[in-house]
């Protein structure tokens, strides 16, 4: 009787804290684009493993916003005179890559929907998320809509 009554309580308490532990690591993105929108990278070659990064677009001068709450950890100017800013928040990092101008300073901390920096239009922004080294498509997680190459 002993055991029945320690299963009970152990399903009772239990589990129920195991699925919100689940939920509270569900992460929701901010769309990184005050206006834009995203597509997939038009590639002449594939990538093995595939690349997931997403490519934001404009037909206006934008600001670039940060996707989550979190730190910066990196602010670095680019081969082509742009900027690449990285975000960190838990064990997941944000890589925005083609910043015109960055409005934010390493060490930072920074909130969903902060602007971090500007974009010019004509110019491609990719946007990147990793969890430590493992590359992942961010686009489930986005409030804006971003469409695969084969929708």
């Amino acid at each position: 009787m002993r055991a029945i009554t320690k299963a009970f309580l152990l399903a009772i308490f239990l589990i129920p804290s195991c699925s919100l532990f689940a939920q509270k690591d569900s992460v929701r993105l901010t769309c990184p684009f005050e206006h834009g929108s995203g597509r997939e990278p038009k590639e002449a070659f594939t990538w093995q493993p595939k690349d997931e990064k997403i490519i934001m677009v404009s037909k206006v001068d934008t600001i670039v916003r940060s996707c989550i709450n979190g730190a910066v950890s990196n602010v670095n100017t680019t081969e082509d005179g742009k900027y690449e800013i990285v975000i960190y928040y838990k064990n997941l990092y944000f890589w925005y890559y083609g910043v015109t101008k960055p409005w934010v300073k390493k060490g930072e901390k920074v909130t969903a929907g902060k602007a971090i920096g500007t974009y010019t239009f004509g110019s491609e922004l990719e946007f990147r998320m990793f969890r430590d080294e493992e590359q992942l498509d961010p686009r489930n997680l986005l409030e804006c809509k971003i469409p695969r190459a084969d929708e």
